[in-house]
Protein backbone atom coordinates (compact mmCIF):
# COMPACT_ATOMS: atom_id res chain seq x y z
CA UNK A 1 0.00 0.00 0.00
CA UNK A 2 1.08 3.47 -0.66
CA UNK A 3 3.35 5.13 1.98
CA UNK A 4 4.29 9.03 2.50
CA UNK A 5 6.57 9.75 5.57
CA UNK A 6 5.79 13.34 7.15
CA UNK A 7 8.55 15.85 7.03
CA UNK A 8 7.10 18.27 9.02
CA UNK A 9 7.34 22.64 8.41
CA UNK A 10 7.42 22.60 12.10
CA UNK A 11 8.70 20.87 15.44
CA UNK A 12 6.91 21.50 18.52
CA UNK A 13 9.38 19.63 21.64
CA UNK A 14 10.36 17.03 18.87
CA UNK A 15 6.83 16.33 17.76
CA UNK A 16 5.48 16.20 14.27
CA UNK A 17 2.69 18.50 13.82
CA UNK A 18 -0.55 17.38 12.10
CA UNK A 19 -4.23 18.73 11.81
CA UNK A 20 -5.88 15.23 12.46
CA UNK A 21 -4.64 11.51 13.16
CA UNK A 22 -6.26 8.64 11.95
CA UNK A 23 -5.78 5.38 14.06
CA UNK A 24 -7.08 2.16 12.91
CA UNK A 25 -6.42 1.63 8.63
CA UNK A 26 -8.79 -0.70 8.42
CA UNK A 27 -11.92 0.12 5.46
CA UNK A 28 -13.18 3.23 7.33
CA UNK A 29 -9.66 4.38 8.63
CA UNK A 30 -8.56 5.11 4.91
CA UNK A 31 -11.35 6.43 4.14
CA UNK A 32 -11.35 9.47 6.49
CA UNK A 33 -7.46 9.88 5.63
CA UNK A 34 -9.02 10.46 2.17
CA UNK A 35 -11.81 13.00 2.91
CA UNK A 36 -9.78 14.35 6.25
CA UNK A 37 -6.60 15.18 3.21
CA UNK A 38 -9.07 15.83 0.61
CA UNK A 39 -10.15 18.56 2.57
CA UNK A 40 -7.13 20.43 3.08
CA UNK A 41 -6.35 19.16 6.66
CA UNK A 42 -2.58 17.69 7.07
CA UNK A 43 -3.28 13.91 7.78
CA UNK A 44 -1.37 10.95 9.41
CA UNK A 45 -3.09 7.49 9.80
CA UNK A 46 -1.05 5.14 11.78
CA UNK A 47 -1.67 1.28 11.12
CA UNK A 48 -0.01 -1.40 13.57
CA UNK A 49 -0.25 -3.87 11.07
CA UNK A 50 -0.59 -3.90 6.77
CA UNK A 51 -3.45 -2.48 5.25
CA UNK A 52 -5.91 -5.02 4.79
CA UNK A 53 -4.00 -7.73 7.28
CA UNK A 54 -5.81 -11.35 8.29
CA UNK A 55 -5.71 -10.14 12.02
CA UNK A 56 -8.62 -7.60 12.10
CA UNK A 57 -12.29 -6.96 10.07
CA UNK A 58 -11.24 -5.40 6.64
CA UNK A 59 -9.30 -8.54 5.11
CA UNK A 60 -10.73 -10.79 2.18
CA UNK A 61 -12.15 -10.26 -1.22
CA UNK A 62 -15.83 -9.37 -0.71
CA UNK A 63 -18.41 -7.81 1.41
CA UNK A 64 -22.26 -7.14 0.89
CA UNK A 65 -23.35 -3.88 0.46
CA UNK A 66 -27.10 -3.85 0.64
CA UNK A 67 -29.96 -1.16 1.59
CA UNK A 68 -32.26 -3.41 2.96
CA UNK A 69 -32.64 -2.92 6.78
CA UNK A 70 -35.37 -3.31 9.23
CA UNK A 71 -34.02 0.47 10.92
CA UNK A 72 -34.83 3.13 8.81
CA UNK A 73 -31.77 5.32 9.73
CA UNK A 74 -29.83 2.29 8.23
CA UNK A 75 -31.26 2.33 5.12
CA UNK A 76 -31.15 5.66 4.77
CA UNK A 77 -27.24 6.09 5.75
CA UNK A 78 -26.88 2.99 3.24
CA UNK A 79 -28.53 5.50 0.46
CA UNK A 80 -26.37 8.05 0.87
CA UNK A 81 -23.40 5.60 0.97
CA UNK A 82 -24.27 4.18 -2.40
CA UNK A 83 -23.76 7.78 -4.06
CA UNK A 84 -20.22 7.65 -2.67
CA UNK A 85 -19.58 4.70 -3.54
CA UNK A 86 -19.94 4.85 -7.08
CA UNK A 87 -18.60 8.50 -6.80
CA UNK A 88 -15.36 7.14 -5.78
CA UNK A 89 -15.47 4.24 -8.30
CA UNK A 90 -16.33 6.37 -11.65
CA UNK A 91 -13.45 9.04 -9.92
CA UNK A 92 -10.92 6.03 -9.47
CA UNK A 93 -11.57 4.41 -12.70
CA UNK A 94 -11.46 1.29 -10.53
CA UNK A 95 -13.93 -1.57 -10.24
CA UNK A 96 -15.06 -1.22 -6.51
CA UNK A 97 -18.84 -2.80 -6.40
CA UNK A 98 -19.90 -5.33 -8.43
CA UNK A 99 -23.88 -5.67 -9.43
CA UNK A 100 -24.99 -9.11 -7.84
CA UNK A 101 -28.58 -9.29 -7.02
CA UNK A 102 -28.97 -9.92 -2.90
CA UNK A 103 -31.55 -12.51 -1.31
CA UNK A 104 -32.92 -11.91 2.22
CA UNK A 105 -34.89 -15.10 2.81
CA UNK A 106 -36.32 -17.43 5.97
CA UNK A 107 -38.76 -16.03 8.55
CA UNK A 108 -40.10 -13.29 9.93
CA UNK A 109 -38.86 -13.45 13.13
CA UNK A 110 -35.92 -10.88 14.48
CA UNK A 111 -32.59 -11.21 14.54
CA UNK A 112 -29.18 -9.87 15.26
CA UNK A 113 -29.34 -8.97 11.01
CA UNK A 114 -32.98 -7.31 12.39
CA UNK A 115 -36.53 -8.84 11.17
CA UNK A 116 -37.05 -9.74 7.79
CA UNK A 117 -41.13 -8.58 7.51
CA UNK A 118 -40.03 -4.97 8.98
CA UNK A 119 -36.95 -5.28 6.26
CA UNK A 120 -39.83 -4.76 3.68
CA UNK A 121 -41.89 -2.56 5.54
CA UNK A 122 -39.16 0.27 5.76
CA UNK A 123 -38.30 -0.39 2.14
CA UNK A 124 -41.87 0.17 1.41
CA UNK A 125 -41.99 3.32 3.39
CA UNK A 126 -39.24 4.77 2.07
CA UNK A 127 -40.04 4.22 -1.71
CA UNK A 128 -36.85 1.69 -2.08
CA UNK A 129 -38.13 -0.86 -5.17
CA UNK A 130 -37.84 -4.55 -4.14
CA UNK A 131 -39.24 -7.80 -4.84
CA UNK A 132 -40.62 -10.38 -2.47
CA UNK A 133 -41.13 -14.34 -3.05
CA UNK A 134 -42.95 -16.55 -1.31
CA UNK A 135 -41.60 -20.28 -1.27
CA UNK A 136 -42.76 -21.24 -4.49
CA UNK A 137 -41.08 -17.70 -6.01
CA UNK A 138 -37.99 -18.72 -4.31
CA UNK A 139 -37.33 -22.06 -6.03
CA UNK A 140 -38.78 -20.56 -9.34
CA UNK A 141 -36.02 -17.86 -9.38
CA UNK A 142 -33.20 -19.36 -7.52
CA UNK A 143 -32.50 -22.84 -8.61
CA UNK A 144 -29.57 -23.07 -6.07
CA UNK A 145 -32.12 -23.86 -3.45
CA UNK A 146 -32.68 -27.75 -2.55
CA UNK A 147 -35.01 -27.63 0.44
CA UNK A 148 -36.66 -24.63 1.87
CA UNK A 149 -39.27 -24.21 4.79
CA UNK A 150 -43.06 -24.13 3.46
CA UNK A 151 -43.36 -20.75 5.43
CA UNK A 152 -40.12 -19.56 4.45
CA UNK A 153 -40.03 -15.96 2.29
CA UNK A 154 -37.30 -13.97 -0.05
CA UNK A 155 -36.70 -10.08 -0.56
CA UNK A 156 -34.58 -8.79 -3.48
CA UNK A 157 -33.48 -5.49 -3.84
CA UNK A 158 -31.98 -3.97 -6.94
CA UNK A 159 -29.02 -1.83 -5.65
CA UNK A 160 -27.52 -4.45 -3.80
CA UNK A 161 -23.83 -4.86 -4.61
CA UNK A 162 -20.98 -7.06 -3.61
CA UNK A 163 -18.30 -4.96 -2.87
CA UNK A 164 -14.35 -5.98 -4.05
CA UNK A 165 -12.65 -5.51 -0.88
CA UNK A 166 -9.09 -5.12 -2.10
CA UNK A 167 -9.79 -2.64 -4.42
CA UNK A 168 -11.47 -0.51 -2.10
CA UNK A 169 -9.00 -0.20 0.55
CA UNK A 170 -6.22 0.19 -2.58
CA UNK A 171 -8.29 2.82 -3.25
CA UNK A 172 -8.42 4.75 -0.68
CA UNK A 173 -4.78 4.50 0.00
CA UNK A 174 -3.97 5.95 -3.11
CA UNK A 175 -6.64 8.60 -2.97
CA UNK A 176 -5.42 9.83 0.38
CA UNK A 177 -1.65 9.54 -0.38
CA UNK A 178 -2.22 11.58 -3.60
CA UNK A 179 -3.98 14.13 -1.33
CA UNK A 180 -1.38 14.63 0.97
CA UNK A 181 -2.09 12.16 3.83
CA UNK A 182 0.63 10.52 5.48
CA UNK A 183 -0.39 6.39 5.67
CA UNK A 184 2.28 4.71 8.25
CA UNK A 185 1.78 0.90 8.16
CA UNK A 186 3.16 -1.47 10.58
CA UNK A 187 3.31 1.41 12.97
CA UNK A 188 1.50 0.82 16.23
CA UNK A 189 0.35 4.08 17.71
CA UNK A 190 -0.04 5.34 21.46
CA UNK A 191 -1.89 8.58 22.94
CA UNK A 192 0.68 9.23 25.62
CA UNK A 193 -0.90 12.74 26.69
CA UNK A 194 -4.83 13.09 26.13
CA UNK A 195 -5.98 16.91 27.49
CA UNK A 196 -9.42 17.84 26.94
CA UNK A 197 -9.45 19.82 23.75
CA UNK A 198 -5.79 18.44 22.75
CA UNK A 199 -3.71 18.95 21.52
CA UNK A 200 -3.04 15.10 21.22
CA UNK A 201 0.68 13.27 21.92
CA UNK A 202 1.23 10.24 19.94
CA UNK A 203 4.10 7.90 20.06
CA UNK A 204 5.34 5.39 17.32
CA UNK A 205 7.99 3.97 16.01
CA UNK A 206 8.06 6.86 13.34
CA UNK A 207 7.99 9.56 15.84
CA UNK A 208 6.33 11.61 18.17
CA UNK A 209 2.95 13.41 16.61
CA UNK A 210 1.16 16.47 18.02
CA UNK A 211 -2.30 16.08 16.34
CA UNK A 212 -5.37 18.99 17.11
CA UNK A 213 -7.74 16.01 16.48
CA UNK A 214 -8.20 12.87 16.32
CA UNK A 215 -9.97 9.79 14.47
CA UNK A 216 -9.88 6.39 16.67
CA UNK A 217 -11.33 3.46 14.20
CA UNK A 218 -9.19 0.50 15.85
CA UNK A 219 -11.76 -2.15 15.66
CA UNK A 220 -11.01 -4.77 18.42
CA UNK A 221 -8.56 -2.50 19.55
CA UNK A 222 -10.19 0.22 20.83
CA UNK A 223 -10.29 -0.56 24.95
CA UNK A 224 -6.43 -0.38 24.49
CA UNK A 225 -6.42 2.87 23.05
CA UNK A 226 -9.52 4.45 25.19
CA UNK A 227 -8.02 3.86 28.11
CA UNK A 228 -5.75 6.97 27.46
CA UNK A 229 -9.11 9.00 28.20
CA UNK A 230 -10.28 6.98 30.92
CA UNK A 231 -13.39 5.49 29.58
CA UNK A 232 -13.72 1.70 28.72
CA UNK A 233 -16.36 0.57 26.60
CA UNK A 234 -18.64 -2.37 27.26
CA UNK A 235 -17.29 -4.05 23.93
CA UNK A 236 -16.49 -7.83 22.97
CA UNK A 237 -14.88 -9.13 20.27
CA UNK A 238 -16.39 -12.42 18.24
CA UNK A 239 -14.25 -14.42 16.22
CA UNK A 240 -15.90 -15.69 13.40
CA UNK A 241 -15.74 -18.21 11.17
CA UNK A 242 -15.55 -17.89 7.11
CA UNK A 243 -15.30 -20.93 4.52
CA UNK A 244 -15.41 -21.81 0.83
CA UNK A 245 -17.67 -24.51 -0.77
CA UNK A 246 -17.31 -25.70 -4.43
CA UNK A 247 -20.17 -25.67 -6.09
CA UNK A 248 -21.78 -25.96 -9.90
CA UNK A 249 -20.40 -22.76 -11.56
CA UNK A 250 -23.77 -22.77 -14.08
CA UNK A 251 -26.35 -22.27 -11.95
CA UNK A 252 -26.76 -18.74 -10.89
CA UNK A 253 -26.05 -18.00 -7.53
CA UNK A 254 -27.01 -14.74 -5.59
CA UNK A 255 -25.20 -12.90 -2.18
CA UNK A 256 -27.93 -14.20 -0.17
CA UNK A 257 -28.20 -14.21 3.75
CA UNK A 258 -30.88 -16.50 5.56
CA UNK A 259 -32.80 -15.42 8.52
CA UNK A 260 -32.76 -18.92 10.82
CA UNK A 261 -33.71 -21.35 12.28
CA UNK A 262 -31.42 -23.08 10.57
CA UNK A 263 -31.85 -26.66 9.49
CA UNK A 264 -30.14 -27.76 13.08
CA UNK A 265 -33.61 -25.90 14.78
CA UNK A 266 -31.22 -23.27 16.24
CA UNK A 267 -31.50 -19.47 15.92
CA UNK A 268 -28.21 -19.23 13.61
CA UNK A 269 -27.57 -17.48 10.61
CA UNK A 270 -25.68 -18.12 7.54
CA UNK A 271 -25.17 -15.90 4.59
CA UNK A 272 -22.74 -16.58 1.24
CA UNK A 273 -21.06 -14.55 -1.53
CA UNK A 274 -21.17 -15.89 -5.50
CA UNK A 275 -17.42 -17.03 -6.74
CA UNK A 276 -14.91 -14.11 -6.22
CA UNK A 277 -12.08 -15.49 -4.25
CA UNK A 278 -11.93 -19.22 -5.78
CA UNK A 279 -13.97 -18.96 -9.64
CA UNK A 280 -15.95 -22.13 -8.80
CA UNK A 281 -16.47 -21.90 -4.99
CA UNK A 282 -18.82 -19.51 -2.63
CA UNK A 283 -18.03 -17.88 0.28
CA UNK A 284 -20.10 -18.96 3.33
CA UNK A 285 -20.13 -17.22 6.89
CA UNK A 286 -21.46 -18.29 10.30
CA UNK A 287 -23.27 -14.76 11.77
CA UNK A 288 -22.74 -16.52 15.21
CA UNK A 289 -19.66 -17.55 17.43
CA UNK A 290 -18.50 -19.19 20.09
CA UNK A 291 -15.56 -17.94 20.57
CA UNK A 292 -16.21 -14.59 22.72
CA UNK A 293 -12.74 -12.35 24.03
CA UNK A 294 -12.47 -9.49 25.86
CA UNK A 295 -8.81 -8.37 23.94
CA UNK A 296 -7.37 -9.64 20.77
CA UNK A 297 -4.32 -11.28 22.67
CA UNK A 298 -6.85 -13.79 23.62
CA UNK A 299 -7.96 -14.81 19.86
CA UNK A 300 -6.93 -17.90 18.63
CA UNK A 301 -7.77 -17.09 14.64
CA UNK A 302 -8.42 -20.63 14.34
CA UNK A 303 -12.00 -21.53 13.02
CA UNK A 304 -14.26 -23.32 14.64
CA UNK A 305 -14.85 -27.09 14.02
CA UNK A 306 -18.12 -27.22 15.42
CA UNK A 307 -19.49 -24.29 13.12
CA UNK A 308 -17.16 -25.53 10.38
CA UNK A 309 -19.59 -28.97 10.82
CA UNK A 310 -22.79 -26.70 11.43
CA UNK A 311 -22.08 -25.25 7.62
CA UNK A 312 -21.46 -27.75 6.08
CA UNK A 313 -24.69 -29.78 7.42
CA UNK A 314 -26.81 -26.37 5.99
CA UNK A 315 -25.08 -25.84 3.00
CA UNK A 316 -25.68 -29.45 1.79
CA UNK A 317 -29.39 -29.60 3.03
CA UNK A 318 -30.23 -26.23 1.57
CA UNK A 319 -28.74 -25.67 -1.49
CA UNK A 320 -27.84 -28.01 -4.64
CA UNK A 321 -24.83 -27.94 -6.67
CA UNK A 322 -23.01 -28.12 -3.68
CA UNK A 323 -20.06 -29.52 -2.12
CA UNK A 324 -19.82 -30.12 1.24
CA UNK A 325 -16.35 -30.27 1.80
CA UNK A 326 -15.13 -27.04 3.79
CA UNK A 327 -12.77 -25.64 1.62
CA UNK A 328 -9.70 -23.14 3.19
CA UNK A 329 -11.09 -21.96 6.63
CA UNK A 330 -10.14 -18.38 7.48
CA UNK A 331 -11.12 -16.21 10.72
CA UNK A 332 -11.92 -12.50 11.07
CA UNK A 333 -12.55 -10.48 13.96
CA UNK A 334 -15.74 -8.57 14.70
CA UNK A 335 -16.41 -5.98 17.85
CA UNK A 336 -19.77 -5.87 19.24
CA UNK A 337 -21.55 -3.31 21.58
CA UNK A 338 -24.25 -5.33 24.24
CA UNK A 339 -27.36 -4.09 21.48
CA UNK A 340 -25.40 -5.10 18.60
CA UNK A 341 -25.31 -1.28 17.00
CA UNK A 342 -22.12 0.48 16.39
CA UNK A 343 -20.99 3.43 17.99
CA UNK A 344 -20.17 6.36 15.26
CA UNK A 345 -19.33 9.27 18.02
CA UNK A 346 -17.24 11.57 19.95
CA UNK A 347 -15.44 10.58 23.12
CA UNK A 348 -17.41 12.02 26.16
CA UNK A 349 -15.63 15.94 26.96
CA UNK A 350 -13.68 15.18 23.69
CA UNK A 351 -15.67 17.27 20.63
CA UNK A 352 -12.69 17.11 18.25
CA UNK A 353 -12.25 13.22 19.12
CA UNK A 354 -14.30 11.09 16.57
CA UNK A 355 -14.55 7.23 17.29
CA UNK A 356 -15.89 4.29 15.45
CA UNK A 357 -16.50 1.14 17.28
CA UNK A 358 -18.65 -1.68 17.34
CA UNK A 359 -18.77 -1.77 13.92
CA UNK A 360 -18.30 -4.96 12.46
CA UNK A 361 -20.49 -6.66 10.59
CA UNK A 362 -22.15 -3.70 9.63
CA UNK A 363 -19.98 -0.96 8.58
CA UNK A 364 -17.66 -1.48 5.34
CA UNK A 365 -20.85 -1.10 3.10
CA UNK A 366 -20.35 2.70 4.59
CA UNK A 367 -16.96 3.20 4.32
CA UNK A 368 -17.20 6.33 2.29
CA UNK A 369 -19.88 7.76 4.23
CA UNK A 370 -18.72 7.10 7.96
CA UNK A 371 -14.82 8.39 6.67
CA UNK A 372 -16.76 11.85 5.89
CA UNK A 373 -18.53 11.89 9.12
CA UNK A 374 -15.70 10.89 11.40
CA UNK A 375 -13.77 13.73 9.37
CA UNK A 376 -16.71 16.19 10.20
CA UNK A 377 -16.92 15.15 14.34
CA UNK A 378 -13.48 15.49 14.38
CA UNK A 379 -13.25 18.88 13.23
CA UNK A 380 -16.64 20.38 14.17
CA UNK A 381 -17.70 18.07 17.26
CA UNK A 382 -20.80 16.95 15.21
CA UNK A 383 -22.55 15.99 11.71
CA UNK A 384 -24.97 16.78 9.18
CA UNK A 385 -26.29 13.55 9.13
CA UNK A 386 -28.41 11.76 11.29
CA UNK A 387 -26.22 9.56 14.13
CA UNK A 388 -28.44 9.81 16.80
CA UNK A 389 -28.55 6.43 17.36
CA UNK A 390 -25.33 5.50 17.21
CA UNK A 391 -24.39 7.87 20.51
CA UNK A 392 -21.37 6.51 22.73
CA UNK A 393 -24.07 7.47 25.59
CA UNK A 394 -26.93 5.20 25.21
CA UNK A 395 -27.54 3.09 27.84
CA UNK A 396 -24.88 -0.06 27.71
CA UNK A 397 -22.33 1.42 26.47
CA UNK A 398 -19.71 3.00 28.93
CA UNK A 399 -18.81 0.76 31.39
CA UNK A 400 -20.18 2.00 34.93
Amino acid sequence: MSTNPIHPQQAIESAYEVDIAIIGGGTTGTSAAYYAASAGYKTVLFEQYTIGNNYASSDGESRMFRIMYSDATMARLAESALGMWHEIQEYSGVTLLERDGLLFYGLPAASVEGNLEQCAQVMSSLGVPYTRYDTTALYQNYPVFQSLPADYFGLSQPSSCMIVVKNSLQTFCDLAANAGAALLTNCPATIVSAPPGGPYVISSPQGLFLAKSLIMAPGAWSNRLFSAFDIQLNLKIWQMTVVFFGVDTSLPWPMWYEFGPTVDNQQQLFYGFPPLEYPDMIKVSADFTNDIYDDPSQCTYQPDPVILRAMSNFVGQRFTGISTAPQNPITCLYTMTPDAQLVLDTLPNYSNVAVLTGESGRAFKYTPLFGRILVELATTGKSAYDISEFSINRPGIIQS
